[in-house]
């Protein structure tokens, strides 16, 4: 007797408590904020008992740090290029500048856990810091961060080499970027609670982010030699001529 098929759905292999946990945990913190739930919220859509969750996690605490660890792990994919991007830093910059603002957009209770740790100097639960492993500024040297920030690094100094960014630091440049994003998700409106909003807003958040960043990189030489980098990174469609300033 020949042997029946697998269907393709009995193949995929089902998600298992530990990982819907997250997956709620995720959907309430957009929905809700970080301390808008009760872990009897938690469970109650996946039909399981409170139980279930400490046989998974200690406690409410260690749920949002394993999903801060689920987003560091993604996050730590930012600011990636092939090697050869390095000949053209303006147009690569572009690039992950708008992947950058689409994995906040991906990910809005990456945006609420951020916002509160920032808010955390001492004490308190820093679900972001605890899931990367200490303090930001070790990370981006020595934790889970330092490649993607070693990424950067090399970016900022291609377009300083090339004359199409002033120097400035990797460091400075995350700063001004990560916060403005930030804010501008939540500030005046917030923009995590509806998944549609978000994706309607994603082409309006790329464009301003890489207005933002390329007002802070790009060089600045008095004889409008601006223009002329853009042009020469083939971003020029609507930029006027006589008139400075990023591509759009």
């Amino acid at each position: 007797m020949p042997k029946r098929k697998r269907s393709r759905a009995s193949s995929i292999p089902p998600v298992s408590t530990r990982e819907l946990i997250l997956d709620e945990a995720e959907r309430l913190i957009a929905a809700k904020g970080v301390n808008g739930f009760t872990l009897k919220e938690l469970v109650s859509p996946l039909g399981v008992q409170i139980t279930s969750v400490y046989k998974h996690y200690r406690n409410r605490d260690d749920v949002l740090t394993a999903l801060a660890r689920r987003y560091i792990t993604v996050y730590s994919q930012q600011f990636s290029y092939p090697a050869e991007a390095l000949e053209q830093p303006t147009r690569t910059l572009r690039n992950v500048v708008e992947e950058f603002v689409r994995f906040h957009l991906r990910h809005p209770a990456y945006v609420r856990l951020s916002l509160l740790d920032f808010a955390t100097p001492d004490g308190g639960m820093e679900y972001i810091r605890l899931a990367a492993g200490g303090p930001f500024r070790s990370n981006l040297s020595t934790g889970p961060l330092a490649a993607m920030h070693r990424r950067l690094e090399k970016l900022m100094l291609a377009g300083d080499h090339k004359g199409e960014f002033r120097s400035i630091s990797a460091l400075d440049f995350l700063r001004v970027m990560k916060s403005a994003l930030l804010v501008r998700l939540v500030f005046p409106e917030d923009l995590l609670v509806v998944p549609k909003l978000r994706q309607e807003m994603s082409a309006v958040l790329e464009s301003w982010a890489w207005d933002l960043a390329y007002s802070y990189v790009a060089s600045r030489p008095e004889d409008g030699g601006e223009i002329d980098v853009i042009r020469a990174a083939g971003l020029d469609a609507a930029v006027p001529d006589g008139a400075a300033g990023p591509a759009r």
